[in-house]
């Protein structure tokens, strides 16, 4: 009779044996509804000192707000100026030097005067050389020429303005000797030209910008997250490590979670160490339909391992089934859970 007491008693210690299919409450405080399962066991054996639950949780809360966009076009006129200047300075210098050897003077003699060449030979008595004119009388001639002249021009367009202007001055100097029938002439010629263009361009850029409102109108609208909730029952030196501490390789493919926060007040169950761990919805389905599931716990000295019993499966489909109605998920989504459910 005693062992037939604490058989019955180990049965209901261990948990995981009620409530199978699942709970749903509303939370007013934070205008929250929890769909979720409880007391699903992983492992169907009886009497384990080790107990894990695996439970999938999906909390909704309403969303009042829908988007409107608007765009409005607004355009910007930018006008650049660009300013072109050009300043050329040319000088031309030219120094010319010119040396002019004029012809003898005429011969006289020296008792009568020149001889002109008409008169007798005989008749020239003077036995004294001729005299010749070598030495006339030094002379300098100077003249100066100074010419400025200047020029200025412009042209106007729609996009360009030009202005070009010209200044010219020229020094012409020029200055002549003559001594000892020998002409020099030095000639001086300057020419300074300065030559000034500016060009202004004028470019237009036109700048169009989209600007974009968006309104918030409100509407009734429904926000769904989805957790995978886990009681353990573990031995008092198992502690969960921090960051990723659930792994599940369903049908061999692996996920990896780390603890999330509720956004409503969580009381995990009495004596059991709870963990809320935010997943995709997708993990969940996969989980209904999966062949196997193998889930790892990892602590800080050690690991706690379990494979996922077919009943464990099972009450996954049933609560996707249950929970997950047509209007709160895909088409896609019900398709996959139904299919499952036919393997």
């Amino acid at each position: 009779m005693r062992f037939i007491t604490t058989f019955l008693f180990g049965i209901l210690l261990v948990g995981c044996a009620t409530h199978r299919t699942g709970v749903s409450k509303h939370d007013l405080f934070d205008d929250i509804k929890v769909d979720q399962m409880v007391d699903n066991n992983v492992s169907d054996a009886i009497l384990q000192k080790t107990v894990v639950c695996l439970n999938a949780r999906r909390e909704t809360r309403t969303v009042n707000g829908t988007t409107n966009i608007t765009v409005n076009w607004i355009t910007n006129a930018i006008v650049t100026v660009l300013t072109n200047q050009t300043l050329l300075i040319s000088t031309n210098y030219l120094v010319t030097g010119m040396t002019n050897l004029a012809p003898p003077a005429p011969v006289f003699s020296a008792a009568d005067g020149p001889v002109t060449g008409t008169e007798d030979a005989s008749a020239v008595v003077d036995s004294s050389p001729p005299l010749y004119i070598t030495n006339s009388v030094p002379s300098i001639t100077t003249n100066l020429t100074v010419s400025i002249a200047r020029n200025q021009s412009a042209t106007v367009s729609p996009i360009q303005t030009s202005a070009n202007s010209q200044y010219v001055r020229t020094w012409n100097n020029q200055i002549t000797t003559l001594s000892n029938n020998v002409s020099i002439s030095l000639m001086t010629n300057q020419i300074v030209t300065m030559e000034t263009n500016q060009v202004l361009n004028y470019l237009t850029n036109f700048t169009v910008v989209p600007i974009t409102n968006v309104n918030i109108t409100p509407v009734r609208q429904l926000q769904h997250e989805y957790f995978l909730y886990t009681e353990l029952l573990a031995p008092p030196d198992f502690t969960l490590q921090t960051g990723e501490s659930l792994v599940l390789l369903v049908d061999g493919a692996r996920y990896g979670f780390s603890p999330g926060q509720s956004g409503t007040a969580f009381v995990g169950r009495k004596g059991f160490s709870s963990a809320l761990y935010r997943v995709n919805p997708e993990v969940l389905v996969a989980i209904a339909n999966a062949r196997e599931v193998r889930l790892r716990l990892k602590g800080i000295n050690g690991v706690i391992e379990r494979t996922m019993s077919a009943s464990s499966r099972q009450r996954f489909h049933d609560y996707l089934l249950k929970f997950f109605s047509a209007e709160t998920r895909g088409a896609s989504e019900l398709s996959a859970i139904h299919t499952g459910s036919n393997r």
